[in-house]
């Protein structure tokens, strides 16, 4: 049987086409596979991502926690340089009394006092540069200095090195500042036994924040206190005699 030309070109397309339709089916087939095979691997990275994230996360919360140790190993490395734990005993250097004598050394300033009796440290005062102010807060009873307690001798020879005293009789505390940068506050009084042979406690303190809050306190117990007048000691001094 033979076919015309035209036959032939329909023939043609027609397979053609079976071919195409074939092929887009396959195609079509072969897209919605993907797209299954895609929403499953999408799913899957669900998971993934969150444990990326939570990783992340936790990677983030480490170096926060590296910075925080950082700058607490610093504040703790400040701390030890701002506060000292210093004793007395009757077996040992008296590290009170040697923190007093060495930073009373190096005043430029100001030095202030504060402590009931005052027999033992005075020499410690002499020798100031110019121009540094001595104030002193001390007890100043009779019968303190009828007993012996209250050396009126030491007292009138820290009015002589320009020491301004005042005396408070419910006085309690014993403190030491050095130009407003340093405190030394402890359980010991300036006397032979409480530097030197009690048992005694206390603290060198550098922290600014702190020494200042210290040194309003003395000022409140200074402008509370009655001023130490040479003609005051002089007639206690006559009291013993």
């Amino acid at each position: 049987m033979d076919f015309s030309k035209e036959d032939l070109e329909l023939i043609e397309k027609i397979r053609v086409y079976r071919t195409d339709k074939k092929l887009i089916e396959t195609l079509s087939l072969e897209n919605h596979t993907l797209k299954e095979k895609n929403k499953e691997i999408q799913e899957a990275l669900v998971p993934l991502k969150k444990e990326f994230l939570d990783r992340d996360k936790l990677i983030s919360q480490i170096n926060d926690l590296k910075l925080e140790i950082k700058g607490l190993k610093k504040e703790l490395t400040e701390f030890k340089g701002k506060y000292k734990f210093v004793v007395t005993t009757s077996d040992s250097v008296s590290t009170v009394y040697s923190e007093i004598r060495k930073n009373l050394s190096g005043a430029k300033k100001e030095v202030l006092v504060c402590s009931p009796w005052i027999t033992y440290l005075v020499n410690e005062f002499e020798g100031f540069p110019p121009g540094i102010t001595l104030k002193i807060i001390t007890n100043f009873r009779k019968e303190d200095v009828e007993r012996g307690i209250t050396d009126v001798d030491k007292l009138r020879a820290l009015q002589e090195l320009g020491a301004k005293i005042r005396y408070n009789n419910n006085l309690h505390a014993k403190m030491v500042f050095i130009d407003g940068e340093i405190a030394i506050i402890s359980s010991a009084n300036l006397t032979k036994r409480g530097l030197s042979v009690n048992y005694e406690a206390g603290a060198v303190i550098k922290d600014q924040a702190k020494v200042t809050e210290a040194v309003e306190f003395f000022n409140s117990v200074w402008d509370e206190s009655e001023t130490l007048t040479s003609e005051l000691i002089r007639n206690y001094a006559q009291v013993t005699k």
